[in-house]
């Protein structure tokens, strides 16, 4: 038996997890067939989302069969998952979006913008130059523009875009520093993602937003097998964000409506 072989017939057992596992167990030692696929383009990816609802997000209103604040939701399979849940992160990518908001007048006369690979927007051109992503300390007003940094991460349903802005951007940052301090790949150990709860006064009314957290969990090493299915992903993920057209399937819509799920300040 040849050592590709035996490596395809590894079992993965992760370890007990009290919550929501998502690690592609199965997924991961499948081989992929790529017969056919040779016209497909970077363009062309275009993920789903796997998100944590809140109050204000559109499944939620609607009254979406399964839909409440606080639980983690897959676009296209339309399903809920409890938090906590445990994935396979593959890439981190950063992009920018600004959707203004009726009820911030300081939002008056702004057009919608938003940058896939962080870098240029579609209205207001270069980032780093704009001042839309600026806080207005003078006025303690956030923003008009969020900066989302966003994980790859593949499940057993496939490869989905988990993003994390403005509430949840710390724990994101966290997870960035204990990585790049790590000299393993982000899909060397497996990612834990909680929830916690946050509740702030907003036009003098409390609002509660669910916030996420995350764990790397080094202490868990992901076998060979399924690092190689996640640097697979990583390499489509990575072509198409050098391009600019690395896109979610809910792009389009706003944060805290269909796309975003973080509360605007």
């Amino acid at each position: 038996m040849t050592e590709d072989k035996k490596e395809e017939l590894q079992a993965w057992n992760p370890s007990q997890f009290a919550g929501t596992d998502l690690l592609p167990v199965a997924l991961a030692f499948q081989k992929v067939d790529r017969i056919g696929r040779e016209n497909v383009e970077a363009e062309d990816l275009v993920l789903p989302s796997l998100k944590l609802l809140q109050g204000s997000s559109e499944e939620v209103k609607k009254g979406v069969q399964g839909a409440r604040a606080g639980i983690f939701w897959l676009t296209g399979a339309e399903e809920p998952f409890e938090p906590p849940i445990r994935v396979l992160a593959c890439a981190h990518t950063k992009s920018r979006s600004l959707f203004p908001k009726p009820d911030r007048p300081e939002h008056a006369g702004l057009k919608e913008c938003r940058s896939r690979d962080g870098v240029t927007g579609t209205e207001y051109g270069e980032c780093a130059l704009c001042p839309h992503k600026e806080w207005d300390n003078e006025n303690k007003r956030a923003p008009a523009c969020s900066e989302s940094h966003n994980f790859t991460v593949l499940t057993p349903l496939g490869p989905a875009i988990m993003r994390f802005q403005r509430t949840s951007i710390k724990s994101a940052k966290k997870l960035l520093s204990l990585w790049t301090m790590s000299t393993d790949p982000i899909f060397a150990h497996p990612l834990v993602i909680s929830t916690t709860v946050r509740t702030d006064m907003v036009q003098g009314r409390p609002s509660t937003t669910y916030v996420k957290e995350t764990k790397w969990a080094m202490k868990e090493n992901v076998p060979p097998a399924a690092q190689a299915a996640a640097r697979l992903i990583y390499e489509q993920v990575t072509a198409a964000h050098e391009q600019g057209k690395f896109a979610a399937a809910d792009d389009e819509a706003p944060a805290g409506a269909g796309g975003g799920e973080d509360i605007p300040y």
